[in-house]
């Protein structure tokens, strides 16, 4: 395709102007075929309230006009600096600044035009209320420049920023859109409608957004606009990077192209296609979006090699298309990966059913649903691969003539596959990583589970490696080699485009070498869930665990304050347990400052207990910790976490009014926290001891409350060794040993 712009390139060249002609700018200046001007440097003022050009070109030929070094300002936001219309082989260049025009350059009915090196900004800015994306060009939104019904264009090295649009073409081809900055503008930074054979280049479209609602305004806007080409261009923090339609023009193929384009943070979607056919998205970014990719009634679309994680709702999501292929995508930390179903139908599309997906070569990871699809017929799903998703593949409705096959399954935290249609699935040959029947069995939930659901025919399957268990919990499972993601719930906000993301914080930490850290912008019902590094998978006997305790920071500037909590405890076969307390009681407290969380696995106050499916603390395989602000940002650090053994051993069954201090982590390097449980209120008095018995601190002279208390004590400033931490309380006194790194 890009052989068709070759000749725009050139063009300037291909007709021979007089010698350069300086003239003094003046208004309604007309100019004639076949000039080479170059205006006088200056700084000028007119008003186009004739809306007919502060210069003239109709009917004209063979013009280069300079503007270099030349300012003009026009009045209220009125008519055009440059009016063209019926003319060719005009080279508009070097204005040093043009502003307070509805646009600075309007071109009709012309060919072969060049605007080059121009600072066109400033112009129209309207920054509240919906944008009318049908109107004609006569009811354009205001800009840089304004193209109708013209061909052969170049736009180039321009810089058209803080108005509606940069470019807009409307009915128009052959336009070669490249190497401009056109940010921060409000409505649009490329405006196609109804232009096609169109290449869009290299441009910094970045920041285009409005006061209001992001979703009517876009980095590039497609409307009926067919065989173009857009690549290598910043279309990030827009309302839309790329929204592309073609509603009740679907009988008309796209074939847009769209490569190696930045179009993620947008509060919005990072590229919207709806009701189109035949486009072609590769090697695009399209992250920490509210949707990666919103493919609405598309079909015959690929989705090829792009970059699509940390979005708010969906990585990729498509209602009643068809015939759409996604193929070596990496797309991971989405509430669902690729999500696929069948609306109620918007007329006259009412017959266009969701069916024909094919799905190969993905890596999915991370996500709460790898794949989602309701409603959906003939969903091929091959060679992918599946890492510490919550569920990889979930079925729900009429879904006839599905194939599930040749995939990789790792890490799954819940179901491999979920089938909640009465539809049998098609699923052999596919890999489960470890050679355990049962496992897999397990994790594949159908009429086994639920005699109204379908049967997934599974076996027989490809057997990985012997299976390595995690049988013991991490004294600490927020240290390294511990893997952790947020599996967040969709979130239908537009304004918190902020990404959500996970890492292990070797700076904000309390204990060891690092912290777990969430950020979100979100804050729609955020879960936080372990999984052990290497491959293992956790199969914990928690019988002789007592309780589930963490230490939690928080920053929450919502005014607020968090709106709710639950830890989740579950099995490797959809069981759990779900503790529940207010979000007032418990992470409330956290804000700007850390916290001790304790969640007794029996239930217990302030937690109450459910128990959803079939489990047992005998096997379990995960831990979650939920928090949600109603859609509202928040940061959130957890450190510490850990199940601790009862501490009611026989000796202290006879000895009830003791207390057992304790002490985590021991040996410390930083910080340690210093646990006691009080049977009946008292005073308690904590020191820091040498090992020889000398006081060194004095940790604790106050009344506390009946029930378990935490202390911290900081390692610094103490020399490597051995002390002693001794507690004196009403009924007794207890001393624990504590080693310093």
């Amino acid at each position: 395709m890009k052989t068709l712009f070759l000749f725009i390139i050139a063009f300037a060249a291909s007709f021979t102007a007089k010698g350069q002609v300086y003239i003094e700018l003046t208004n309604n200046m007309e100019i004639p075929s076949n000039s080479n001007i170059k205006l006088a440097a200056g700084e000028y003022a007119f008003t186009d309230s004739e809306w007919d050009g502060v210069i003239k070109i109709v009917n004209k030929e063979n013009i280069i006009l300079d503007g270099d070094s030349v300012i003009v300002h026009g009045g209220n936001f009125l008519g055009y600096m440059i009016d063209v219309q019926n003319s060719a082989n005009i080279d508009i260049r070097n204005f040093e600044f043009v502003n307070d025009y509805k646009y600075a350059v309007r071109c009709l009915n012309s060919q072969s035009i060049l605007i080059e090196n121009n600072n066109f900004s400033y112009n129209r800015k309207d920054t509240l209320g919906w944008i009318q994306i049908w109107t004609p060009y006569t009811a354009a939104l205001g800009g840089g420049v304004l193209f109708y019904n013209s061909d052969q264009i170049e736009v180039s090295n321009n810089l058209m920023t803080q108005q509606n649009d940069g470019v807009a073409l409307y009915e128009c081809s052959y336009a070669n859109i490249h190497d401009n900055i056109m940010n921060w503008n409000c409505g649009f930074g490329v405006r196609l409608n109804f232009s096609d054979y169109c290449w869009v280049h290299h441009n910094d479209l970045s920041h285009i957004n409005r006061e209001t609602d992001p979703s009517d305004c876009a980095a590039i806007l497609l409307i009926v606009s067919n065989e173009n080409f857009v690549e290598y261009n910043n279309l990030s923090y827009s309302g839309d990077g790329v929204f592309l339609g073609q509603y009740e023009y679907s009988q008309i193929p796209n074939n847009n192209e769209f490569y190696h384009n930045e179009c993620s943070y947008s509060p919005h979607n990072a590229i919207e296609a709806t009701f189109a056919d035949g486009n072609i998205y590769k090697h695009n970014k399209c992250n920490y979006s509210h949707y990666g990719f919103w493919l609405g009634y598309s079909f015959n679309s690929l989705v090829d090699s792009n970059e699509i994680i940390g979005n708010q709702h969906s990585g990729i999501a498509v209602d009643r298309g068809f015939n759409n292929f996604f193929t070596d995508n990496v797309i991971s930390e989405n509430p669902a990966g690729l999500e696929l179903w069948e609306g109620d139908g918007i007329s006259p599309y009412q017959n266009q059913f969701s069916q024909d997906y094919f799905v190969s070569g993905n890596f999915f990871e991370g996500n709460e649903k790898a794949i989602s699809a309701k409603m959906t017929e003939h969903l091929v799903v091959n060679q992918n691969h599946f890492l510490n998703n919550r569920t990889d593949i979930y079925i729900e409705g009429d879904s006839f003539d599905d194939s599930i096959s040749a995939n990789v399954f790792e890490g799954t935290a819940v179901y491999y596959i979920e089938n909640q249609s009465a539809d049998s699935v098609f699923a052999v040959g596919n890999q489960f990583i470890w050679d355990n029947p049962d496992l897999t069995a397990c994790k594949i939930y159908d009429k086994e589970d639920n005699n109204l659901m379908g049967l997934v025919n599974w076996n027989p399957y490809i057997p990985g490696n012997s299976l390595v268990y995690q049988t013991i919990p991490p004294e600490d499972m927020a240290e390294p080699d511990a893997i952790w993601y947020a599996y967040p719930e969709a979130c239908w906000g537009y304004g918190n485009w902020q990404p959500t993301y996970v890492e292990m914080d070797e700076e904000h930490k309390l204990f060891g070498e690092t912290a777990v850290h969430l950020s979100t912008g979100n804050g729609w019902d955020l879960g936080l869930m372990y999984r052990p590094g290497g491959g293992t998978v956790p199969s914990w006997n928690l019988t002789e665990r007592d309780t589930l305790v963490l230490w939690a920071n928080s920053i929450n500037t919502t005014g607020y304050g968090f709106q709710y909590c639950h830890v989740k405890v579950g099995n490797n076969c959809g069981g759990y347990f779900k503790y529940t307390a207010s979000a007032v009681t418990i992470l409330n407290p956290t804000m700007n400052m850390w916290k001790e969380i304790r969640v007794p696995l029996a239930g217990g106050a302030p937690w109450s207990r459910t128990i959803v499916g079939e489990v047992s603390l005998s096997d379990i395989s995960y831990i979650e910790f939920h928090a949600d602000t109603w859609e509202y940002g928040f940061e959130l650090w957890l450190d510490g976490v850990r199940f601790t053994p009862f501490v009611t051993s026989a000796e202290e069954i006879k000895n009830q009014g003791k207390c057992k201090l304790t002490l985590f982590p021991n040996p410390v390097t930083e910080v340690a926290a210093v646990t006691f449980t009080l049977s009946a209120a008292s005073v308690v008095f904590i020191e820091l001891l040498s090992c020889s018995g000398e006081p060194v601190e004095t940790l604790s002279n106050a009344r506390f409350t009946e029930g378990s208390h935490t202390l911290t004590i900081e390692a610094e400033g103490l020399t490597r060794g051995i002390y002693l931490i001794k507690m004196s309380y009403n009924e007794g006194a207890d001393t624990e040993k504590m080693v310093v790194l």
